[in-house]
């Protein structure tokens, strides 16, 4: 539906969100799924290198505006989170079974070069060092799509007195979505940062923002979000148009 078709006098909302109050959640931006040479990423190289080239395009514009979220949430003194996604465990007895699956799926399709996700410990785990947590910044370990699943975010953030939460990363229509609804259910005032985030499909990450937009929470683009940090201004753009 476009939005005149949705039927927006029973899903509008506004939500109080207060920069003073927001955290900043950089999700998964890692190697496994951005360096061609681990992984994911190598995985898709392999068997779609032209889907590939595009989303890594992508991911240098989410890199550029996740850099100037975190200058401006930390010369403001705004709390800042990461997260890192992978397998747990040596043996990756800590997978559900579908992620098991995926992972000797992905090993057969490069043989056995590489899997889906990175063991923890891995180069390929490692947050992004264009985008690196400074010492002392919040840093969450999962096995999960969203955050809220296998880490106590939760917990961390209301201890934080977070209120709103940016979020931005990988993938826009996977972790970065699952984490914005877990948050919204869980009364967290979100916004994602549409152009902060990259997916391998951008028309999936498009119509989940659209969707995202339409019943739990803001949709926005980093110049947006700066302008509101900065001002305190009620933003005039909150989602995207379908």
């Amino acid at each position: 539906m476009d939005d005149q078709q949705w039927p927006s006098t029973g899903f509008t909302f506004a939500l109080p969100i207060q920069p003073e109050s927001t955290a900043l959640g950089v999700i998964d931006v890692q190697g496994y799924f951005m360096d061609t040479d681990h992984h994911a990423g190598h995985t898709t190289q392999k068997h779609h290198p032209e889907l590939n080239e595009a989303f890594l395009q992508r991911v240098n514009k989410m890199l550029g505006n996740i850099r100037r979220l975190l200058t401006v949430f930390r010369d403001s003194n705004r709390r800042v989170f990461f997260t890192r996604h992978g397998i747990q465990t040596n043996d990756g007895g800590d997978l559900i079974e579908r992620r098991r699956s995926r992972e000797d799926s992905a090993l057969a399709l490069t043989d056995c070069e590489s899997g889906h996700m990175a063991k923890k410990g891995d180069v390929a785990y490692k947050i992004d060092s264009r985008v690196e947590p400074k010492p002392g910044e919040l840093v969450l370990d999962k096995n999960t799509s969203s955050a809220f699943h296998t880490t106590p975010v939760d917990l961390y953030l209301r201890n934080m007195k977070v209120e709103t939460i940016v979020l931005t990363g990988v993938a826009s229509d996977q972790c970065v979505l699952a984490t914005a609804i877990d948050a919204a259910d869980r009364g967290f005032h979100v916004i994602i940062a549409t152009d902060a985030c990259a997916n391998l499909d951008p028309g999936s990450a498009e119509v989940t923002q659209i969707l995202f937009g339409r019943v739990w929470g803001y949709v926005m683009t980093t110049d947006d979000i700066i302008r509101w940090m900065k001002t305190s201004e009620s933003p005039t753009r909150i989602k995207l148009q379908a």
